[in-house]
């Protein structure tokens, strides 16, 4: 940080002050080898700053003069230096200068210096330094007395209205002009040169006027022909009153940004309100001195930089200066993407070369810079200078676009400009200044097939031009392709509006119905939940009243359910009319086929009743509807031992069910309890032990289901069943018989030592997922979610581990990324179940429960056998029937029907 201490090191080369400083190496070898780590770091990164200065003081502590002066060099091409490292290579250069050559070397290198920030010690080294070389030079002495006249012009428009420092300039400069006075003081002309600058100093604002004047007042009456008592001209004193009163209005500002103050948010903030008091005095002058002393303290805040220039661009308008402080300011922040954009943008207001501009558009590129933002600001301002040259050169603008986008996309590939300044831009100079619309479409057709296409600003951005262009009948068919689309932020709420008015606007009464009947579901879904949003108190009360409500028994629904379903009246109607009939006809009919309407109806209602599969049902009410025909005795053991079946299989759906257990029935592969002819040609069942066994397992507690899936029974993938609701869901557990003794448990996912990744992509595998976490652990089992209705992959999944260390490496990766697109990885956490839910339960499908999908959330056993009897032909005969239960569909041929339908 470049310091205003009016103190400046001496660099003149009198006395001993020469080249002795550098005569012996002085370098231990702890500080050679120090010295070639920094060579070797630098050599390796040469951005390194602290670098850089450690590397310089080090070789000037150990008198290595070339390595220094190259060092030094070296740093100043890539960062401007601070005023101490220039005092001190000012004072090292002007030490050893003794030739001409050396001299102007050293004046060129003070040039330099004065270029990077404002200090006055600097200024006044480079006077002194002029002034000694000047007085033992061989060339013209008036030659040389015009060059350091001429440097302390500029010193003195630099910084000679510093109001604190600014004085000691004057000094040096009139200090001068008396020694040469004093050499001839017979030279009117020298006086005068005195006088004048007396005049013009003591009309400047500076602290130290009054010294001034009373030292003007002196040498005038020191002079031989003064007059007494010696006076200043009248408009030299007015002028020192009116810059004794600036000095007053600005004290306070100068006691703020005093050189003592800590370079802090508060002296930052008191210069801005210094510069901004300067500006309402109206004058540049005054405003480029205060923003020169802010930058020389806060020499890498970008916007202050910034600010100076756009002060510079609207009131100076001089292009040389407006381009050096730009330059200046990209050697002190060089990664800052919005000073490269008006930088260039500022070059070619100059008008200069097209090289010159494409150099800097190359600098800015290789700069460093840190965000997409930055990168895309000087992309667009290299994009503006290649559109205002014209169509003659719209294929250069064409490839400018093209590379514009391929470094967005490199650099930046998970970039998502959404307001499309690149993409809108390059459709726009295609369509106007290329005159090609189909290319303009083309552009736009890239971006809807990229991500972009996720946000409602790409598809209205497409459709404007379209608009625009009087495409409307394409324009109408990107609305079609788009108004369905799930964008986001409300996206396709707003795409749907901008159809409508689309219609109004540029369609007719056909094109405007369609629209709106294409939108109207979306629209009033919108509506629906902006209502519930809106009218949070209600919805509220809503849902208070909903849990105070009373909560039906299943008996009781199962009886709702009954009674709105027609088909179930008229079962009923034709039971009751059958047992009204004459009962003798009815029984003897019973007991030759049992099989007339009434048994059948009766068959039916009690299917419904207990909600058991067709197969389990059929056969023991079959049995009730032939009781009539045998000996009492034998009728009532036989109806008892059907009935008793017939409950126990009942008691075992009910326990089922109200535990909510997902994904238990009987699937067609597993039949149910094996039946026996008995001699009459009924069935029964073949052993009675059996049944008990079944009605025992039907009364065991829920506990008794298991908690996760057994050690060697891994997870099932697809149901086996084509009643269960889990559908083609990967991932869900096949249904399982509830009678056998020999039936494996069902496979219930616990999701111990799971994860659940999200945002994958529609094209993921199983095997994809698998190897790209294999690296955390072992893995037991992958699950990818699909969709119960559609069967479509619903974007996430779960990945069993062996161990929670595994799961831990899993859950710690920072999004990974497949098949492009970033993963969300956390640790599953299903709802914890309860006497009411389950249980455990299993991620088998989309939804909760044992492998079921969300569909089957609610649904207990008997709904599900309620399904199996619905899915179930109405008309089969018998013998298909039995071979479709035993898994051996028979041969069968036209003849074998017609005898089937004829005993029926």
């Amino acid at each position: 940080m470049a310091s205003e201490a009016p103190q400046a090191m001496d660099v003149s080369t009198s006395g001993d002050s020469s080249d002795s400083d550098f005569e012996e190496v002085d370098a231990s070898p702890e500080d050679m080898d120090t010295i070639v780590q920094l060579e070797t770091a630098l050599q390796t990164n040469p951005n390194l700053y602290e670098s850089h200065v450690q590397y310089v003081n080090l070789l000037r502590k150990c008198k290595l003069r070339e390595k220094l002066r190259t060092a030094r060099e070296s740093m100043q091409e890539r960062y401007p230096l601070t005023e101490q490292l220039w005092l001190e290579w000012l004072h090292d250069e002007a030490a050893t200068a003794r030739s001409i050559t050396e001299t102007e070397q050293a004046r060129q290198l003070f040039q330099k210096a004065v270029q990077d920030y404002l200090s006055v010690p600097i200024w006044k080294a480079y006077i002194d330094f002029v002034k000694e070389h000047a007085a033992g030079s061989q060339q013209n002495k008036n030659t040389s007395m015009q060059n350091l006249r001429e440097v302390c012009e500029q010193a003195l428009t630099a910084a000679g209205l510093h109001i604190t420092f600014g004085g000691s300039l004057w000094d040096t400069y009139r200090e001068y002009e008396h020694e040469l006075s004093a050499l001839d003081p017979t030279s009117d002309a020298q006086l005068q040169r005195v006088r004048q600058l007396y005049h013009r100093q003591l009309q400047v604002p500076l602290a130290e006027a009054t010294q001034t004047m009373q030292s003007y007042l002196k040498w005038e009456g020191s002079l031989p022909d003064a007059q007494q008592p010696v006076q200043a001209p009248s408009h030299v004193q007015q002028g020192f009153q009116k810059a004794q009163q600036a000095v007053s209005l600005r004290h306070e500002h100068e006691a703020m940004v005093a050189p003592d103050k800590p370079a802090d948010e508060n002296l930052l903030a008191a210069f801005l309100a210094y510069i901004k008091y300067e500006e309402a005095k109206g004058d540049p002058a005054r405003v480029q001195l205060v923003y020169e002393r802010a930058l020389a303290a806060f020499p890498v805040t970008h916007y202050l930089w910034q600010a100076y220039a756009y002060y510079l661009q609207d009131h100076l308008k001089v292009p040389a200066a407006i381009n050096a402080v730009y330059s200046r300011a990209l050697r002190n922040c060089p990664w800052v993407g919005s000073l490269w954009a008006n930088a260039l943008r500022a070059l070619e207001v100059s008008t200069v070369f097209h090289e010159q501009h494409e150099t800097l558009y190359s600098s800015a590129l290789q700069a460093g810079l840190q965000s997409a933002d930055d990168y895309m600001e000087v992309v667009l301002a290299q994009l503006d200078a290649l559109r205002h040259r014209g169509a003659d050169h719209a294929q250069e603008l064409k490839q400018g676009f093209q590379q514009a986008a391929e470094l967005m996309q490199t650099y930046f590939p998970d970039y998502i400009d959404r307001t499309l300044r690149i993409h809108a831009y390059w459709a726009d100079c295609e369509l106007h200044v290329s005159q090609d619309p189909a290319a303009a479409e083309a552009v736009w057709e890239g971006v809807l097939k990229s991500t972009a296409a996720r946000y409602v600003e790409t598809w209205i951005g497409y459709i404007t031009m379209l608009i625009g262009s009087e495409n409307t009948g394409q324009a109408r068919r990107v609305f079609k392709r788009g108004y369905s689309r799930k964008l986001e932020e409300a996206g396709q709420l707003f795409l749907c509006q901008a159809w409508l008015r689309f219609e109004r606007e540029h369609g007719t009464a056909d094109t405007l119905a369609e629209a709106s009947r294409k939108v109207r579901p979306i629209l009033e879904q919108a509506a629906a939940a902006a209502a519930v949003v809106s009218d949070a108190e209600g919805t509220a009360k809503a849902q208070a009243a909903a849990k105070k409500a009373k909560k039906l028994t299943p008996q009781e629904m199962k009886k709702m359910r009954q009674q709105a379903d027609p088909n179930y009246q008229t079962k009923q109607a034709a039971a009751a009319a059958a047992t009204a009939g004459d009962g003798t006809a009815t029984s003897s009919k019973k007991g030759k086929k049992g099989k007339g309407p009434a048994a059948r109806a009766e068959t039916a209602a009690q299917a419904e009743s207990a909600s058991l599969p067709a197969a389990a049902v059929a056969e023991p009410t079959a049995k009730l509807a032939s009781a009539d025909a045998m000996p009492s005795d034998a009728a009532a053991a036989k109806h008892s031992t059907a009935q008793a079946a017939s409950q126990a299989l009942h008691h075992q759906a009910s326990a089922a069910g109200s535990k909510r257990r997902h994904g238990l029935g009987f699937p067609e592969d597993q039949p149910g309890p094996k039946k026996s002819k008995q001699a009459d040609g009924a069935d029964k069942p073949a052993d009675s032990s059996q049944q008990e066994q079944h009605a025992q397992q039907a009364q065991q507690p829920p506990s008794s289901f298991s908690a996760g899936p057994p050690s060697n029974q891994p997870p099932v993938s697809k149901p086996q069943s084509q009643h269960s609701k889990a559908g083609n869901v990967p991932g869900a557990v096949s249904a399982q018989p509830c009678a056998g003794a020999a039936q494996a448990p069902p496979v219930i996912f616990t999701d111990d030592c799971t994860a659940f990744v999200r945002g994958l992509d529609n094209k993921v595998t199983e095997e994809e997922l698998r190897n790209l976490l294999a690296a955390c652990g072992e893995i037991k089992g992958v699950r990818l979610v699909m969709d119960k209705v559609t069967g479509f992959f619903k974007g996430f999944g779960y990945v069993e581990f062996a161990k929670n260390s595994a799961l831990q490496k899993a859950v710690d990766l920072k999004e990974p990324e497949l098949h492009g697109r970033k993963m969300s990885i956390m640790v599953s956490k299903p709802p914890s179940g309860g006497p009411g839910r389950g249980g455990a339960r299993g991620r088998g499908g989309s939804g909760r429960g044992f492998g079921a999908g969300r569909g089957d959330r609610g649904r207990s056993i008997h709904q599900h056998e309620r399904l199996a009897v619905a899915a179930a032909p109405a008309f089969v005969p018998r013998a298909i029937a039995k071979g479709k239960a035993s898994g051996k569909a028979p041969a069968t041929t036209n003849a074998d029907f017609r005898k089937l339908l004829n005993k029926a």
